[in-house]
């Protein structure tokens, strides 16, 4: 008898049904495919997966440190909270290019409900709250972060939770939530390198936001503080014991690199800032780069550009006597901040994605100045979810079938697959030389045999029988017998055959006219003395 009920009880709810329904999609939307799009696996990502594989196996990283909190890589050093997350999946997953973008994935569902989570609070319109979620889960710039196994995903989605208590800790007055607030904004500035500026900028713009009279007592949003002050603790402490580890990077990208006038310094500063904010960023274009963005279209669907500015007016309006819609505001004004600092790659999506968080908090009022129209009007709803399907269906489709073949060389496609091919070939009895053509070759290496970090920082990739050498000294010290991974503009040495070649079918697609539907490209090259 329970049975039925629990039917009954479940399709007389139709709010019920569409959250569910829209969970289910957004979580196939969001971890269909990890491994085939985007394709091949990047060196951060290859980084990232053998130091959380290592950590979890053996305690240490690449290079020995036992449980660091920050990894260092080749030139930067990678923030823990995504490796940490992911190294558990290691213990019963294998080592993948899926299984390391997993914990992306989870991080973009996550970043999902949180969202939607704050326009309960905020409005307590069911039609809000679940356009909401649809509008976090189909947004160009979260889904894509959501596929790589980078870091940045981590501070993107705490960042969102962080909201989210915030909201709740004003509409309850519980000093619990500005706790829990707290948590989640410490993990944000330990998740991406663009987090540890804005985390304290976040909490002064709380601090100024709840100290107009009346608004919050002080002790309560002070709550939010003790997490914040372990982790600048533990940043401060070490960048003591390891000075540049955490602000080498940023010298060398910083706008002021070269140490120019102060007026050409704030003329770069204002222009990177703009870019973030124009439509050719956020709609049309977005960041050139294919790692960062799938190519079609803007950051965020362009359908959704009349909620957000309604979302951002409304805030703007409020901002006098909501504490909340002021912390949103000044919030969204800060967040470009840090990537307008950085003169590299501009407009770099990553450095830029805590705007997202807000972004998608101005569509949550936009939404919910919107429902009355859409609950009543049909034709209007109708030709919304019309053209927001259109949209979305387009964006999908061409990340699930376009984009892969699009971004092969942004991704090293098909280096760890012949580097795996050559051991193969060698059968441990043969030198593999690996081209320094290569991305960082020696953690494709390290990944795809996940070679004790201990035993690597010992003996190197020895045990492995590779060596990491320039193309012409390959030429030089491969003896007969010898194996060789190269790329394909690399020149091959004499005395050398072709014994297998990685390559990929790329489908062309609709624009290319007159040509064949599919073309064939070479990734690696491996080859034998």
């Amino acid at each position: 008898m329970s049975l039925p009920r629990r039917r009954t009880a479940l399709t007389a709810s139709p709010w019920t049904l569409a959250f569910a329904a829209t969970a289910l999609l957004l979580a196939v939307l969001h971890l269909a495919d990890l491994g085939g799009s985007p394709p091949g696996l990047y060196n951060d990502e290859a980084s990232i997966g053998y130091n959380a594989w290592a950590i979890a196996h053996h305690g240490v990283d690449e290079h020995g440190a036992r449980f660091p909190l920050f990894f260092e890589a080749f030139g930067e050093f990678k923030n823990p909270v995504y490796i940490y997350a992911l190294a558990p999946f290691t213990w019963f997953l294998p080592l993948t290019s899926y299984v390391v973008r997993l914990p992306a994935a989870l991080f973009g569902l996550a970043f999902c409900a949180a969202a939607a989570a704050m326009a309960w609070q905020l409005t307590r319109s069911r039609l809000a709250t679940w356009l909401t979620l649809v509008t976090a889960g189909i947004e160009p710039w979260l889904v894509q972060d959501s596929r790589l196994g980078f870091e940045v995903i981590s501070m993107v989605a705490m960042l969102m939770v962080a909201l989210w208590c915030i909201a709740r800790a004003q509409r309850d007055g519980a000093v619990s939530w500005f706790g829990w607030a707290g948590v989640a904004l410490a993990l944000s500035v330990l998740g991406y390198s663009t987090g540890r500026v804005f985390g304290v900028v976040l909490f002064a713009i709380v601090a100024v936001s709840f100290l107009v009279p009346g608004v919050q007592r002080i002790w309560t949003w002070l709550w939010m503080l003790p997490g914040l002050a372990v982790v600048y603790a533990a940043l401060l402490l070490y960048n003591a014991r390891t000075p540049g580890a955490l602000t080498g990077r940023f010298d060398i990208l910083s706008i002021a690199w070269d140490h120019p006038p102060f007026g050409t310094l704030l003329g770069r500063f204002f222009s990177n800032y703009l870019t973030y904010w124009g439509v050719p960023f956020l709609f049309t274009r977005g960041d050139p780069n294919l790692r960062h963005n799938p190519g079609l279209g803007g950051m965020l669907l362009v359908t959704t550009l009349p909620v957000i500015v309604l979302g951002a007016g409304v805030c703007i309006a409020r901002i006098r006597r909501d504490a909340f819609c002021r912390i949103l505001v000044l919030g969204a004004i800060a967040a470009p901040v840090p990537a307008a600092a950085t003169a590299e790659g501009t407009p770099h999506s990553l450095r830029a994605a805590l705007m997202l968080p807000f972004l998608i908090a101005f569509s949550v009022y936009g939404w919910h100045l919107l429902a009355g129209v859409l609950a009543t009007r049909r034709v209007v709803a109708l030709a919304v979810a019309a053209a927001v399907c259109v949209e979305a269906g387009a964006f999908f489709y061409d990340l699930y079938v376009q984009y892969p073949g699009r971004a092969l060389a942004y991704f090293d496609a098909g280096q760890g697959d012949a580097i795996v091919r050559a051991a193969q070939l060698a059968g441990g009895h043969h030198v593999i030389y690996l081209s320094t053509s290569l991305d960082n070759a020696y953690i494709q290496a390290l990944f795809r045999f996940r070679l004790d970090p201990n035993t690597y920082v010992r003996d190197g990739l020895e045990p492995l029988h590779m060596r990491v050498e320039d193309p012409s000294s390959i030429a030089a010290d491969a003896q007969p017998g010898d194996y060789m991974v190269l790329m394909p503009n690399d020149e091959l040495p004499a005395q050398a055959r072709v014994v297998d070649i990685e390559r990929a079918t790329v489908d062309n697609g609709p624009a290319e006219v007159q040509q064949p539907d599919t073309r064939v490209e070479t990734l690696a090259v491996v080859a034998r003395r």
